[in-house]
C-alpha cells in the first residue's frame, strides 16, 4: 500500500471523505495544512499537521525525509507549498499539483515553464471536469473529483419528497457576493415564497475572506427579517451538515465565478437534488435533467424557470433525487476515488520529473 501526502491551505470537508476512503483501502495518509479552523473541521480520521503559511524549511525537510511519501498532492498553500515542492524535488518524490482549473483548459507553455522554474510540478489533478465533456482535455491533468458519502442520520431526519412546502438549501459564505444568494431569494419569491417553499441559508459570516462584503450579508439579513420563510443558520459544523442535507429537497448553488462548490455534491449522497450554476466547477458532475439541474444564472429568469417544475412536481423530485443518490454512490463514491488515486500512483511521472 502507498503513502499519500496532501498539502492544503486547510482541512476542507471534502478531505474527510477522501482520507477516510484511502485509509479504509489500506493506504497511509498524511495532511500538511497551512492553517486550520478546528471548530469547522473533522479530524476523527486524520489529524492534519498545521505547519503555518511560512514554515521553517527545516521543519518541512524533517517531515518529508521521515515520511518519504509515494505521492504528494500539492495545492497552493502559501510558502508551505513552495517549500514542499522544492524539498520533494531534492528528495525525488512524486509530486502532482492540485488546482481547480477545468480539465478542458490546458495550461500554456509559458505557465508550465514558470512552474518548472519555481520547482513546482507540471502534472496536476483537478476536481473540475469542465462543462463541455467533448472539448479537448489537458494532457497534463488527471480528473480527480472529491468523493462524497452519506453519514449516519438521526431516525426520521430525511424528508419525504411529497412534503410541502419544499425545502431549499443554499450553502455558501454569507458575506461573499459571488455566492449570489439574493438571486435565489428573488426566484423563490417569484415562485410563491412562503406559500410553497422554505429556504435555509448556511455559510460563514467571516469578513476574513476574499471578496468579503458587509453590505451583501446585510441584504441577506434584511431578507430574512422581512420573510419568515428564510432561515439564516450561519456557520454550521461539519458534523451537523448531514442532517441539514437530508432535511432539504433541493440544494442550490447560484454562484458566479465559483471554482468548485462542494455543497450540492455532498448533498447528493442524501438524495438532495443539486441545482448548480453553469459558472460553478461542480456543475460538470451533474447530468442536466437526470440527477440534477444546470442553470445559466446570468440569463434573467433562468433560475426561476429551472426551479418551477421541481416545486410543482413530487414525482420529478423523486426521480432526480434517486438519480442524484446513485451518482453519489457510484461515480462520486469513496471506492471510485480510491481507484483514481491508485491509477495516479501507477502512472505518475518518474520521481524528479
Amino acid at each position: 500500500m502507498a503513502h499519500v501526502l496532501f498539502v492544503v491551505p486547510r482541512f476542507h470537508t471534502n478531505l474527510f471523505f477522501a482520507t477516510r476512503a484511502l485509509i479504509g483501502a489500506g493506504h497511509r495518509v498524511t495532511v500538511l495544512a497551512a492553517s486550520q479552523s478546528a471548530a469547522m473541521e473533522d479530524h476523527s480520521v486524520v489529524v492534519p499537521q498545521v505547519m503555518g503559511e511560512s514554515p521553517a524549511r527545516d521543519a518541512v525537510c524533517r517531515v518529508l525525509e521521515a515520511d518519504r511519501p509515494d505521492l504528494v498532492l500539492l495545492r497552493t498553500s502559501g510558502a508551505l507549498s513552495r517549500q514542499v515542492a522544492q524539498v520533494s524535488r531534492r528528495l525525488r518524490l512524486r509530486v502532482v499539483g492540485y488546482d481547480q482549473r477545468p480539465m478542458t483548459e490546458p495550461r500554456s507553455l509559458r505557465r508550465r515553464l514558470s512552474l518548472w522554474l519555481q520547482g513546482r510540478p507540471w502534472q496536476r489533478v483537478t476536481p473540475v471536469p469542465g462543462v463541455d465533456a467533448a472539448a479537448p482535455q489537458d494532457q497534463a491533468a488527471s480528473y480527480l473529483p472529491w468523493p462524497t458519502a452519506a453519514l449516519p442520520l438521526p431516525t426520521g431526519a430525511e424528508r419525504d419528497q411529497s412534503d410541502m412546502p419544499v425545502r431549499v438549501l443554499c450553502v455558501g459564505k454569507l458575506a461573499q457576493v459571488r455566492k449570489n444568494q439574493p438571486l435565489l431569494i428573488a426566484a423563490l419569491a417569484a415562485l410563491g415564497g412562503g406559500d410553497r417553499v422554505r429556504l435555509t441559508l448556511v455559510g460563514s459570516t467571516s469578513r476574513a475572506i476574499s471578496g468579503a462584503d458587509a453590505d451583501h450579508h446585510a441584504v441577506l439579513q434584511q431578507a430574512a427579517r422581512e420573510n419568515d420563510w428564510i432561515d439564516i443558520r450561519g456557520d454550521v459544523p461539519f458534523a451537523e451538515m448531514p442532517a441539514l442535507y437530508a432535511a432539504h429537497h433541493i440544494c442550490v448553488l447560484p454562484s458566479v465565478g465559483e471554482p468548485l462548490g462542494s455543497a450540492p455534491v455532498e448533498a447528493m449522497a442524501y438524495g438532495t437534488i443539486p441545482v448548480i450554476s453553469l459558472d460553478t466547477g461542480s456543475v460538470g458532475y451533474v447530468t442536466d435533467g437526470v440527477d440534477g439541474l444546470r442553470v445559466d444564472v446570468t440569463v434573467p429568469g433562468a433560475l426561476e424557470t429551472a426551479l418551477a417544475p421541481l416545486l410543482a412536481s413530487p414525482e420529478l423530485r423523486v426521480r432526480l433525487s434517486d438519480a442524484a443518490r446513485r451518482t453519489a454512490e457510484t461515480e462520486l463514491s469513496p471506492a471510485r476515488f480510491v481507484q483514481r488515486i491508485d491509477a495516479l500512483l501507477a502512472t505518475s511521472a518518474a520521481p524528479g520529473a
